[in-house]
């Protein structure tokens, strides 16, 4: 298998900074806090889990302290690992590269009935706004923690950046639609 290389190191290396994690609970937290804007698969997560315990950045325990008795491996992150969180968190950031296969299809939505097109807008403009709900309870989920004596707040923003995005992109398909229409009752 080859070894990841991306950024999936420096994910896992942030969580276990805040607190010791198994796999699958790092898999359920990035499908829950992070989805809008990161993936990771069971098949990044537990590699990057053993290279980075080889590399001396984290330590794993099983049926430890933080253990819930069923075997599962628990691991922390070391003194090394929190340096190399460190150094990364003060690189600067690749610039983000948007795929959205709509945009593609509208860009060439003079192929296509219009009635095709705002089909997927309307698509579109409901995924956003559950999308948008998600990030909000993701809000209010990460308040009600915040109470546990963690400090959600740089978890909170990146909700807060989903809320701002899926509400655009929303608000601009719902511009986009109506400017199909008045093009389609011009003619």
């Amino acid at each position: 298998m080859k070894e990841n290389t991306g950024k999936s190191k420096y994910v896992i290396l942030g969580m276990l900074a805040r607190m010791p994690l198994t796999g699958y609970t790092i898999k359920k937290w990035l499908e829950n806090e992070y989805s809008h804007f990161w993936q990771e698969s069971y098949g990044q997560i537990y590699p990057t889990l053993k290279v980075l315990v080889a590399q001396g950045l984290a330590v794993c325990s099983d049926k430890g302290e933080h253990g819930n008795g069923r075997g599962q491996i628990v691991y922390s992150i070391t003194d090394e690992g929190r340096k190399e969180l460190s150094k990364w968190l003060r690189e600067k950031p690749e610039i983000e590269k948007l795929r959205y296969e709509i945009l593609l299809k509208i860009s060439f939505g003079e192929n296509t009935e219009s009635e095709v097109l705002i089909g997927h807008l309307d698509d579109f403009i409901r995924r956003n706004e559950e999308l948008v709900k998600e990030m909000k309870d993701c809000m209010e989920n990460l308040s009600q923690l915040t109470g546990e004596g963690i400090d959600f707040t740089y978890s909170h923003l990146t909700a807060l950046c989903g809320v701002h995005v899926y509400s655009a992109m929303k608000d601009w398909a719902v511009e986009a639609k109506k400017i199909i229409i008045e093009k389609g009752e011009s003619l």
